[in-house]
């Protein structure tokens, strides 16, 4: 039996490997993120709405569609409060979404609105709501206690005059009742009186380079510490940092000054724009915490310093027109504008983040595992991953996979090669 075909084959299966294990490349510039999601069908009759269960699903507005898609939740448990959110990636600064809840009879029980962004169009919007008690000891509200509630999904206008379709997910997750909600104001810790001034992260351990993802379900988990990394015009890359109840996220980003003449060369005489920011765990995007952060600057030849932060992560927050009050994964975004009239180009920085503070102030809830987020799929955060271990943590990561492949290739090129000299 010749031996030579085997080997070929063998090593043609490895490089195969290696290749299906790599990481995909990179959308072209100006492309949103990919949502992911479960499709799910549409209708735009009140009387006949698209039945939905707990995760993520997917949908989009076709060009020029304006009528509202109509959905209806049942909720599993009496008393659960239903958070319901949707995220979308427009293609047009005219572009918007609305989020309205409802009671099967019409009675509204909260609505929501988001923009596109002028600058940077292709970013992700979003919106939430939660439907539940007034307050912690509330039992009463009338949406508390419907079973059955209706949302509908649409444009904040009656019109559209986009010509490109709307990409966008809803995300739905039923969180259990608390066990003694009468005890719960006396029992949990109190929304700030005064807003916190911010806390830098600490410059911390070097983690060394990573890329951010173009999707939220592909987002690097990090842990606290300082990343290289880097975003070209027209992109938008996520991370994810884990929160748990009592703990907040504070981030920086860094741009080193660009010489002279790379700024004129590549820019001319004013370098583009970057943003930071944060989305909660429902995939809605965040305003800063923090009244003297900085959110967005120009690369120039001075260094750039962004920072951010939401928090802290308290069950009563909500009760106090709060929005990052559910632990999960939190996902820092960095975004580039995409150029008009030049070729894109990349714009390395780092990245430093840190959750602050101890876990405390976790509610009791009637559940052990109080978020419903999928089908029968309860977790003990809203996001519905508890934090798996860090691409830096982990040994057995993509990058070892590859290298490990890489390596079996190579073994295999020379135990070719062996065969051959001896047949020589």
């Amino acid at each position: 039996m010749n031996s030579i075909p085997v080997v070929r084959r063998a090593a043609a299966f490895a490089l195969v490997g290696v290749l299906a294990m790599a990481p995909a490349a990179s959308a072209d510039p100006g492309d949103p993120i990919d949502l992911g999601g479960t499709p799910v069908g549409t209708s735009t009759d009140e009387r006949k709405p698209t039945v939905v269960e707990a995760g993520l699903w997917s949908t989009s507005f076709k060009a020029g569609e304006s009528l509202v898609h109509e959905f209806s939740y049942e909720r599993t448990e009496d008393y659960s409060s239903v958070h319901i959110s949707v995220t979308a990636t427009p293609l047009s600064s005219s572009e918007s979404i609305k989020l309205e809840a409802l009671l099967p009879d019409g009675t509204s029980c909260g609505s929501e609105t988001a923009s596109a962004d002028y600058t940077s169009p292709f970013t992700a919007i979003g919106v939430d709501l939660e439907v539940g008690p007034d307050n912690a000891a509330d039992l009463n509200a009338v949406c508390l206690r419907a079973d059955k509630l209706r949302f509908t999904v649409g444009p904040s206008g009656t019109t559209r005059d986009s010509d490109t379709d709307l990409p966008l997910t809803i995300k739905v997750v039923e969180e259990s009742p608390l066990a003694n909600p009468n005890d719960a104001e006396k029992s949990l810790p109190a929304p700030p009186e005064t807003a916190p001034a911010f806390q830098s992260p600490a410059e911390g351990e070097d983690r060394g380079e990573i890329d951010g993802a173009l999707s939220f379900d592909e987002a690097p988990l990090l842990t606290s510490g300082t990343y290289s990394s880097s975003v070209a015009e027209g992109e938008q890359r996520l991370y994810r940092v884990h929160l748990e109840w009592g703990q907040t996220l504070a981030a920086a980003l860094h741009v080193d000054a660009l010489r002279a003449s790379d700024l004129e060369k590549k820019f001319g005489f004013s370098g583009p724009t970057l943003s930071l920011g944060v989305y909660n765990p429902m995939r809605r995007d965040l305003d800063s915490a923090y009244d003297d952060s900085d959110v967005s600057g120009s690369v120039d030849d001075t260094a750039l310093d962004l920072d951010t932060g939401v928090g802290p992560v308290r069950y009563l927050n909500r009760y106090d027109d709060e929005n990052s009050y559910l632990p999960g994964d939190y996902y820092v975004s960095v975004v580039l504008p995409a150029p008009t009239d030049r070729k894109a180009e990349t714009i390395p920085f780092t990245l430093t983040v840190e959750s602050q503070g101890d876990i405390s102030g976790r509610p009791t809830y009637a559940d052990d595992e109080p978020f419903l987020v999928g089908d029968g799929k309860r977790s003990k955060v809203a996001s519905g991953n508890p934090a798996p271990p860090a691409d830096s943590d982990s040994w057995i990561n993509m990058r070892h996979v590859c290298g490990l492949g890489v390596g079996l290739l190579g073994l295999i090129c020379l135990f070719l090669g062996a065969l051959r000299l001896r047949r020589s």
